[in-house]
């Protein structure tokens, strides 16, 4: 399933829009065959794609917006009347290019959000072979292109094929997960080896 649970107000998206602006020196080539050429930095915490959710390291730290992030993230699954979960990780991606139909790497939980702040409707492909927010029986579908309006909050299934069909030149997106069930002690087993935060000086 793929809801727009909410769009935020213009003046909200201008001025996360201007945020990450500030921000942009963190972008960085996509490591990912999906979205080759794609401008991203991660979040928080970063997983290390075909380590098969084994794998992390340490993300980009702004802690405003990764305030905003779990506020948003808290929201989608109320609104969906799912259990609330904790974010833990975000993708920050930039520009033109889109990404390939692809199912979210193995880090992934199945309720992802998806923040669309772009300029233009984006055009998004999505095939929800698993109809809910849980990954059960796939039945045979077809993709249904979405036109997300600039400022979307889209709530979805991270294991259904999804692709970014169109997205204008100055797009930005913010993608935000929980760690799957099955990656958890691996996760949990990375944040006991990350030193602890000093108090301000």
């Amino acid at each position: 399933m793929l809801k727009v649970v909410s769009v935020l107000p213009s003046q909200q998206q201008s001025k996360l829009r201007h945020y990450l602006i500030q921000h942009r020196h963190h972008l960085s080539t996509d490591v990912s065959r999906y979205a080759v050429g794609r401008q991203r930095f991660w979040l928080e915490h970063q997983a290390i794609l075909g380590s098969y959710g084994k794998q992390y390291q340490p993300g980009t730290q702004l802690p405003r917006l990764w305030d905003f992030c779990q506020k948003v993230y808290h929201q989608a699954l109320v609104q969906a009347g799912l259990p609330p979960q904790a974010v833990r990780l975000g993708l920050v991606a930039y520009g033109p290019v889109g990404i390939k139909q692809h199912r979210d790497d193995t880090y992934a939980a199945v309720p992802a959000v998806s923040i669309n702040l772009s300029t233009e409707p984006t055009l998004w492909g999505y095939t929800p072979a698993y109809a809910g927010y849980e990954a059960r029986q796939p039945k045979a579908v077809e993709e249904t292109v979405h036109t997300l309006p600039p400022g979307a909050v889209v709530l979805f299934n991270s294991k259904n094929l999804h692709r970014v069909v169109r997205a204008d030149g100055d797009r930005w997106s913010v993608n935000l997960w929980s760690i799957s069930a099955r990656c958890w002690p691996y996760f949990e087993a990375y944040l006991r080896e990350q030193p602890e935060e000093q108090p301000p000086g």
